[in-house]
């Protein structure tokens, strides 16, 4: 088995408790009302929403991809962080031929002026035996980070427009 990794970050205005409790903590609520569309339901299929949960959410019908299945490794609030594997879903996302599974950590930690900086760091950890172009792994990784930041950034905007939502 290889692990293919990228790492990113990107600086966001709101707060590192705000922003992990829009987006990590409450993220279902939160969806619903920032990206409306985006995602048609949310299911747990295993655990209570801590470490060991295994959710699917099925996206919105303009989604490039249908479904996604992850589990939840780790949750910590008083250091804003979040480690999550993506274990399966829509073949679009992730090649089940080629990788095994994917994992993120993702860090808010603040910045001198009140702000974020909202680190993601990714792992695609391959089958043994099978060839695999790192780079294009590597692509895969960069451009869903590039998308969690958009959706970061959207979340952002909400909250400086809504803020007492």
């Amino acid at each position: 088995m290889r692990i293919v990794t990228y790492e990113g970050q990107i600086e966001i205005s709101l707060p590192p408790a705000k922003l992990f409790k829009m987006i990590i903590l409450e993220s279902e609520k939160n969806v619903s009302k920032v990206l409306p569309d985006a995602v048609k339901s949310y299911e747990t299929l295993q655990g209570d929403g801590g470490p060991g949960t295994i959710k699917k959410t099925t996206f919105g019908d303009g989604s490039p991809i249908t479904h996604v299945i992850e589990t939840i490794d780790l949750i910590d609030k008083e250091n804003y962080t979040y480690h999550y594997s993506i274990i399966g879903g829509d073949p679009a996302l992730i090649d089940t031929s080629i990788v095994e599974k994917m994992s993120f950590q993702l860090k808010f930690e603040a910045t001198p002026d009140g702000g974020t900086i909202a680190k993601r760091s990714c792992k695609a950890y391959t089958i043994d035996g099978v060839e695999v172009n790192e780079e294009e792994v590597r692509a895969g990784l960069e451009m869903t980070t590039q998308h969690f930041y958009a959706i970061y950034k959207t979340f952002e905007a909400y909250a400086l427009a809504n803020p007492n939502a």
